[in-house]
């Protein structure tokens, strides 16, 4: 179950678990959540009316209510969570170094002399969110570099709110931007180039997540690299371990 297969990073994170699971002679289903509680939680009670074997899982914000919680209890199969983590539902869970990434990708707007650095976060009740805000936040402190309040602004990893954050970021004009996410990168410059400003001659700028057509942009865009392909494969590989019976670490 994904947020969003039409966020361009998805695609590979699935080839890489199916890549995996037909390796092990596994079939995949797919399931959006669309970031909703209420279709994340429909579309696990229909994978385990079709039981299923194990679920891989990109959590969306919120709880699951009691009746789902008592639900997968009653059926006992393995989950693997996806990027995201969810510690009451299972502590197996395949994700990136999003704090690690965040503070290089702000050391290095420091290092090139940004000295008001701004921030595109994620929705904040998502680990991973919570985890790139805090290497912001660290990454601003061990440079002696302010964290300002109004150059902070919470988006939700979709194109729209991107747009939205750069305007009101951009109005406090920051020499550096660090933006949580591929997609609000894009809303980010549709502002940019609706202001007239101009990157990096205005202000320097950093993004989470590459993909290979990011070559044709012009300058180009200095990205953190998340490796999709492996989070889905090692996700899958995990999974099967704990239908296998193996709850070792």
């Amino acid at each position: 179950i994904v947020p969003d297969i039409a966020n361009p990073f998805f695609p590979m994170v699935v080839r890489g678990a199916e890549d995996a699971a037909l390796k092990q002679g596994y079939n995949l289903l797919l399931c959006n959540s669309d970031d909703s509680p209420a279709k994340e939680e429909s579309a696990i009670e229909l994978l385990l009316s079709k039981r299923v074997d194990g679920i891989l899982l990109t959590k969306a914000a919120g709880n699951f209510r009691p009746p789902l919680r008592q639900m997968i209890k009653g059926v006992n199969i393995p989950f693997v969570l996806v990027m995201r983590t969810y510690p009451q539902l299972t502590r197996d869970a395949v994700i990136s170094d999003d704090y690690q990434g965040a503070y290089e990708a702000v050391c290095h707007l420091a290092r090139s002399g940004r000295r008001r650095i701004g921030l595109i976060s994620g929705p904040l009740k998502i680990s991973n969110a919570k985890e790139r805000w805090r290497g912001f936040r660290d990454a601003l402190a061990v440079n002696n570099l302010p964290c300002e309040p109004e150059l902070v602004v919470e988006g939700d990893y979709r194109i729209e709110s991107g747009f939205r954050a750069g305007h009101a970021l951009l109005s406090h004009r920051p020499d550096g931007i660090y933006v949580a996410n591929h997609l609000m990168t894009i809303g980010l410059l549709k502002a940019v180039d609706e202001m007239g400003l101009k990157c990096p001659d205005d202000f320097g700028l950093v993004s989470f997540d590459d993909y290979p057509w990011l070559g044709v942009f012009r300058p180009r865009l200095t990205t953190v690299e998340l490796p999709k392909h492996q989070l889905g494969s090692e996700a899958t590989e995990l999974l099967i371990q704990r239908i296998s019976g193996n709850h070792g670490k």
